[in-house]
């Protein structure tokens, strides 16, 4: 990615180059400043478009497509500009409250839970829409919702999950 950065630059500052040579021998006038922004704007473009202008790691999908696969859980995990799962099915829940946080922003975004483990879901939305396992929404509002017996003497998975300006929608695997 790095490498094809500095071809996109390489091409800027050839035709910039080229421009003064010709504005130098054929005395045409053109605003440089304007064609080095356009001819930027443009490169950047065409670098967006054709490379993988997106993140990922093991909490955040920003401007991609993708799917994080969680064992361990960690305390958020963020859909930003994108579309993505976040796989809690294979989370085990000993004796304590596991706490997690999902937030779907200006996102399309999947929670996959176990239907095995107890799990409490703390659902918000403003300006979006969160779907919960048994197909009820919440739109400009928040809920809760639980799925099997939480009993606060045995562990149980605890979600946070706000959706704005987008959909996060929890589904069971069976």
């Amino acid at each position: 990615m790095r490498f094809l950065a500095g071809f996109y630059i390489g091409i800027l500052f050839l035709l910039v180059g080229v421009v003064l040579l010709l504005n130098n021998f054929f005395h045409f006038h053109l605003n440089i400043f304007k064609l080095a922004l356009g001819t930027l704007i443009i490169s950047l473009g065409i670098f967006f478009l054709f490379n993988d202008f997106g993140f990922q790691d093991s909490r955040n999908i920003i401007f991609k497509e993708g799917s994080i696969r969680v064992s361990k859980v960690q305390d958020e995990y963020n859909i930003i500009f994108a579309s993505g799962t976040v796989d809690l099915s294979k989370i085990k829940v000993g004796d304590s409250k596991e706490k997690v946080k999902i937030n779907a922003i200006f996102s399309d975004g999947k929670a996959i839970l176990n239907p095995e483990v107890p799990t409490l879901i703390k659902a918000s939305s403003a300006f979006g829409e969160l779907e919960l396992p048994d197909k009820s929404s919440v739109i400009f509002s928040s809920k809760k919702y639980s799925m099997g017996e939480i009993n606060l003497h045995q562990g149980y998975l605890e979600i946070e999950a706000n959706a704005v300006f987008g959909k996060l929608k929890f589904v069971t695997t069976h």
